[in-house]
């Protein structure tokens, strides 16, 4: 069996602005990275770290950091653990998104699972990238424990597969907060959930949640 840990990556200028990071490379606020710095000192605290894999943008790469040098471990970059690709949603503000598109946005909303960003990536899409990279980051790590720090909603689609869900369920599932902690096991190639949304490391003065964005 091998566990999982998922961080949700820190307070990101695009949060703090509210737009739609997707595939751009904002990094953290100074907010960001203090909840990555307490994220850290949490999971080096309770649990065992054997290997640590982040996606590759500046503001999931760099909350995996404080934890790779409490470890001492290296941080192994994943493509395949970005978030959404946006298309032309891509560093937009949500404002801007309603305005400029708002057919696909209402999707968005209003039925998150069967969504699109315009001339971006679906739900469904990134359901099948996300969840098979992680299965393949758990089969290389078989028996060992594994910190992964990622997106929001790449985390979501992760649980619903997690739950047993196909990706028409995912709009069924809650984001997580910034620098929330996450834990699931892979057995056989099967994912399970052990606990989500943990936050108690978090002074609730820099615990930061936005349900949009990414």
């Amino acid at each position: 069996m091998t566990q999982l840990i998922l961080i949700r990556h820190g307070q990101s200028v695009a949060n703090a602005q509210n737009r739609f990071a997707g595939h751009s490379n904002f990094d953290l606020t100074d907010i960001g990275k203090e909840q990555a710095r307490l994220a850290a000192k949490y999971i080096y605290e309770h649990f065992k770290v054997d290997a640590i894999y982040a996606s590759d943008l500046k503001r999931a790469y760099h909350t995996a950091l404080p934890a790779a040098e409490l470890f001492g471990l290296p941080v192994n970059k994943r493509t395949g653990l970005r978030e959404l690709f946006a298309g032309e949603w891509e560093t937009l503000t949500f404002d801007e998104i309603l305005e400029q598109y708002p057919r696909d946005f209402e999707v968005w909303q209003n039925d998150f699972s069967n969504a699109r960003c315009t001339d971006g990536e679906s739900v469904f899409e990134l359901y099948d990238r996300v969840c098979a990279e992680m299965l393949s980051i758990a089969a290389e790590n078989d028996g060992r424990s594994v910190l992964i720090a990622t997106h929001a909603t790449p985390i979501r689609v992760f649980e619903c597969m997690s739950r047993g869900l196909g990706a028409e369920h995912t709009g069924d599932i809650n984001f997580v907060r910034n620098a929330s902690i996450n834990i699931f096991s892979v057995d056989g190639g099967k994912p399970s959930v052990v606990q989500t949304n943990i936050t108690e490391h978090l002074n609730p003065l820099i615990s930061t949640f936005d349900s949009n964005q990414k």
